[in-house]
């Protein structure tokens, strides 16, 4: 409901500009439904600024409509809460509650781009300012347009410039020439660009659209004037006007804020310029829209038009009153009012039928400030025009009011004559402002002057005076001392010439451009350059200063500081260092690589580079077997090695660990294959230290910008998973990533965090498979295998399962519970504790944990089960893992009686005599030697020499893959000792296992002893 529930609710518009395209067929929307919905209308020019600041009529406000995110933040949130809903067209204010409502700049490219498509061109270019967020978004609508049509992406026909200006669009124009472009068609992200293009075409003998055709966005009224015409897109302002407008009337009855942003589609406005020649598919204005009125005005032409303006807001606030004559406008009253500091005070006042303002200095109550301004009557229906205007000065602002009435009728086209008149006016009126702040300036300079003398000569900074009428420069004593010149040098005065020569060359460039940039536009001077003493050394100095100028404000003296900053640019280029570059290798750490990788996105959106990231194969062995000091020295060693094989034109950055970032400029993918491959045999040359010799080999996964991702997180997290896969591939190659890695990865996640609930829950099952005596027959033992039954996809086998609990980390809480449901079963099986051994699985990561073995023999112990018939088999890689300290866990084992198997035998590449120091008692042969053992006598001679082998060294040798009744005669043959595989039974539960053997167990059985 509006504030005052008796009257009409009113609604307040903050925009740069009243007039022209985009803000004049805006405002003079906002005015048209104002007036149809009878409500109260309260427009503010906010100029240039995107951080307007002043709660102007903020009191009088039941809602807020801001236009291109012209109001700060601070405004808007004084609006919200004072509980006035705010609405932003074209821009977003999140994470504050403000509804956003914007034309869709994808849907016209799209529409543009299928247009000429359609009408036979398929090569078709692009031409904008990336800089700018609208543009970006319209490119990558043309990326996709691409897409959509199999047209290959070229940066040869993407044409950057660097404004949306006219000059941008003829920039374009001389590129599009000296490339010799193939384009027949080219989409200008701005109708500017488009307009300055088509001109420069022209104007170097080129036919538009005949050779090439050159479309725009925008639909800015100059379109429609030039020939050819141009074809566009619009942006429905008025729909985006009026949308908006009645969602405000909606918020003020009581609707809640939406978070969705409310898209307006755009409009294809098709006309010469795309080669159109059918007039059937020229776009028309529409009959009785704003913009129609705006387009169609009769009367004076535009060179009279802006004698009119000109001549009339020169004379500043007292032409108001000749307005109406001259454009029909209605205002009923205006005034002109100065806010300084909080005080308010009205100083003109003009109402139709005054022959001239009255001057009222009146100061208002505190009741009627800013936030009131301008004082209404609440019963009449009425628009208010805001215009506060800077006078140079901080908190010191000009305010123009102009009030209507929205009750009789208007003429659209009058009123935008009007608002180009206000336009003009606030220009005229600022200049005189800032003329006056100039003045007053002026004059404190000179006063400043005199107290500079004084302070000249005691201050510890070095003081300049800089006359550049003569080009004279004076200077105090501490200067003359900081540049290491004779104290007694009797001059402090020389030409300014002299003085640039002792600044350093790479500096000065930028000291020349601080100092003009001060001179013409009046920027702040403070900069920091290099300066030669007189001894050739040079110093680091901070330099302030300040120009005083003349009436015309022109800069007549330059006056100034200098303080020697050389210690603290030191400690600060110290502190820089630690904070970007890693401290053990001294390359890059991992804020410094993303930023530079965030730096190029928001950059060079289009250009390619290549992120790669490696580890090292075995890390954790060398730290484990030489010391963390030859793990240091070896990522050391890798970083030089990196940095000799790329140079200095690639980013090469440490993550942590062993885990490096590399950010590498590619012309294309051949190229970043090419430096991967050489970044991998870089590493591999040998290190020497301490007459320790370490080989290192990597696996290195890459991701491609910007076809891989659009972002810093997703470029390394992609590359990341084609690391790992290249790892999972066996290390030393790389991998580039592809989107079937992301679905296998996010595949990984979901297994891996079912498998966790699945832990979590107990639901992993515990089967058992018969280890058979090759003399009896008979069972007497057994080898345990977690089973895991998913809801979701159902069976799946430990080859699947297991690597994702080692890589994830849940192994070690797998193999607690797997080892847990052993005992438990045994403790309630005669049969299982009748067997002569029950051998347990264990991974590497279990068996590197230094309180491991204390786990097992306690876990043991408390369900008071005898350690011996407990076998835990282990694989090659898991005790060469971490050596020493799979060997203290195996010997401790040992040595409370349970037996350690070492399964796969055969398979490794360890010798023997690391294995012989193993407390083995058994050695299992892998299957893959049983299934080919028939094939021919080859395979069977080489299980034969195992079993010799492994029962020469005082192990028994169990063989795992038997299937086959030949398989069982062939090894019991060879004199191996158990036998295990399908062919007696596959892996049971154990109430399935009691069943089957419980028949086959007997007393004799369960004594014989396995020799």
């Amino acid at each position: 409901m509006p504030k005052n529930k008796t009257s009409r609710p009113t609604i307040g518009v903050i925009m740069p500009m009243l007039s022209g395209f985009y803000m004049g067929e805006l405002s003079a929307t906002f005015r048209q439904l104002a007036k149809q919905h009878n409500a109260n209308l309260v427009i503010i020019r906010s100029g240039e600024q995107r951080d307007f600041d002043l709660a102007v009529s903020l009191n009088h406000l039941d809602a807020l409509l801001v236009v291109l995110h012209c109001a700060s933040d601070r405004l808007v949130k004084r609006a919200l809460a004072k509980n006035i809903p705010v609405i932003s067209l074209a821009a977003s204010y999140s994470p504050l509650p403000v509804e956003q409502f914007c034309s869709t700049q994808r849907a016209g490219i799209e529409a543009l781009y299928d247009w000429l498509y359609t009408n036979g061109h398929t090569k078709i270019g692009f031409c904008g300012d990336l800089s700018v967020n609208d543009i970006r978004s319209r490119f990558k609508a043309y990326q996709d347009s691409l897409s959509k049509y199999n047209h290959i992406y070229q940066s040869k026909h993407v044409f950057h410039v660097d404004n949306c200006a006219l000059s941008g669009g003829r920039e374009a124009a001389l590129s599009f020439i000296e490339r010799e472009s193939d384009c027949s068609a080219v989409i200008c992200a701005a109708d500017q660009n488009a307009i300055g293009m088509i001109e420069q075409l022209q104007h170097l003998g080129w036919k538009v659209p005949q050779q090439v055709a050159i479309v725009g966005v925008d639909n800015i009224f100059l379109g429609k004037q030039i020939h050819p015409q141009l074809t566009t897109v619009d942006q429905q302002l008025e729909s985006l006007a009026n949308q908006a407008f009645l969602r405000a009337l909606k918020r003020i009855d009581g609707d809640l804020f939406q978070h969705e942003i409310h898209h307006v589609s755009q409009k294809l406005v098709v006309r010469e310029s795309c080669g159109n020649t059918n007039i059937k598919n020229i776009t028309s204005e529409t009959q009785g829209s704003i913009r129609h009125a705006l387009t169609n005005v009769q009367g004076l032409s535009p060179a009279e038009l802006f004698e009119s303006f000109y001549s009339q807001a020169k004379n500043g606030f007292n032409s108001i009153l000749d307005t109406h004559g001259l454009y029909g406008s209605g205002f009923d009253w205006a005034c002109m009012a100065t806010y300084h500091s909080g005080q308010l005070d009205v100083t003109d006042w003009a109402e139709r039928g005054y022959i001239k303002p009255q001057i009222t200095l009146k100061a208002e109550s505190d009741s009627y400030g800013l936030s009131a301004f301008p004082q209404i009557n609440s019963d009449e229906h009425f628009m208010a025009t805001i215009i506060p205007i800077s006078t140079g000065q901080k908190s010191h602002w000009r305010l123009l009011a102009i009030v209507d009435s929205l009750q009789g009728e208007y003429c659209v086209a009058s009123q935008a004559m009007f608002n180009n008149y206000l336009d003009m006016l606030s220009l005229f009126i600022e200049r005189d402002e800032l003329l006056k702040t100039s003045q007053l300036r002026q004059k404190n300079a000179q006063q400043l002057l005199q107290q500079l003398k004084v302070v000249s000569n005691s201050s510890n900074d070095g003081i300049w005076d800089w006359d550049l009428k003569t080009n004279t420069l004076h200077w105090n004593s501490r200067l003359i001392k900081m540049l290491g010149m004779d104290d007694d040098l009797e001059t402090k005065h020389f030409d300014c010439d002299q003085l640039f020569e002792h600044i350093h060359t790479e500096d000065l460039e930028e000291l020349e451009k601080q100092i003009q940039s001060h001179f013409l536009n009046n920027t702040p001077f403070k900069t920091q350059f290099r300066m030669r003493k007189f001894d050739d050394t040079y110093i680091w100095v901070q330099a302030n200063g300040s120009a005083v100028r003349d009436s015309n404000g022109k800069a007549v003296r330059f006056i100034g500081s200098m303080t020697d900053i050389t210690e603290q640019r030191e400690s600060a280029a110290k502190i820089h260092h630690m904070a970007y570059f890693d401290s053990l290798t001294g390359v890059a750490n991992r804020r410094k690589a993303i930023e530079e990788i965030t730096a190029h996105i928001d950059n060079k959106p289009t250009q390619l580079k290549a992120v790669m990231l490696m580890d090292l194969n075995r890390f954790k062995m060398v730290n484990d077997s030489f010391g963390h000091h030859v793990g240091d020295a070896l990522l050391c060693h890798v970083a030089r090695e990196i940095t000799q094989a790329l140079g200095s034109k690639h980013t090469i950055a440490r993550l942590g660990g062993d885990e490096f970032l590399l950010f590498c400029s590619v012309a294309n993918v051949e190229q970043a294959n090419d430096i991967a491959q050489k970044i991998l045999r870089s590493i591999e040359k040998p290190m020497r230290h301490n007459q320790i010799k370490v080989s290192s080999q990597g696996s290195l996964g890459m991701a491609i910008y910007p076809s891989d991702a659009s972002s810093t997180e997703e470029l390394i997290k992609n590359a990341d998973i084609a690391m790992y896969r290249a790892k999972q591939q066996g290390g030393g190659k790389y991998l580039r990533f592809s989107p079937d890695m992301h679905k296998e990865s996010s595949k990984f996640i979901a297994l891996e965090q079912r498998l966790s609930k699945a832990i979590d829950d107990n639901k992993i099952d515990i089967y058992y498979q018969p280890q058979m005596c090759n003399k009896s027959g008979k069972i007497v033992a057994t080898e345990v295998l977690a089973r895991w039954f998913c809801p979701i996809n159902g069976q799946i086998p430990p080859s699947k399962f297991i690597p994702v609990a080692e890589i994830s980390g849940l192994i070690e809480k797998l193999g607690k519970q797997v080892f847990t449901k052993v005992c438990e079963d045994i403790s309630h099986s005669k049969l299982l504790q009748g067997l002569n051994q029950i051998s347990i699985n264990i991974s590497a990561r279990q068996l590197t944990q230094p309180d491991f073995a204390n786990l097992i023999i306690n876990t043991i112990n408390d369900y008071q089960l005898p350690a011996s018939l407990f076998c835990l088999e282990i694989t090659e890689t898991a005790a060469f893992t971490d050596y020493d300290q799979s060997l203290r866990s195996l010997k401790k084992l040992s040595s409370v009686g349970i037996s350690i198997s070492l399964d796969d035998f055969g398979t490794g590449f360890s010798s023997l005599s690391l294995l012989k120091n193993l407390p083995l008692s058994e050695v299992k042969i892998d299957r893959s030697f049983i299934l080919d053992m028939t094939l021919d006598q080859s395979n069977l001679e080489f299980v034969s020499s195992m079993i010799l082998m492994g029962q020469s060294l005082g192990y028994r040798v169990v063989a795992e893959g038997v299937e086959t009744k030949e398989h069982v005669k062939q090894l019991s043959s060879l004199g191996v000792d158990l036998l295990q595989g399908y062919y007696y039974s596959k892996p049971l539960p154990l109430d399935k296992f009691t069943i089957k053997y419980q028949e086959q167990y007997s007393n004799e059985a369960l004594k014989l002893l396995i020799e």
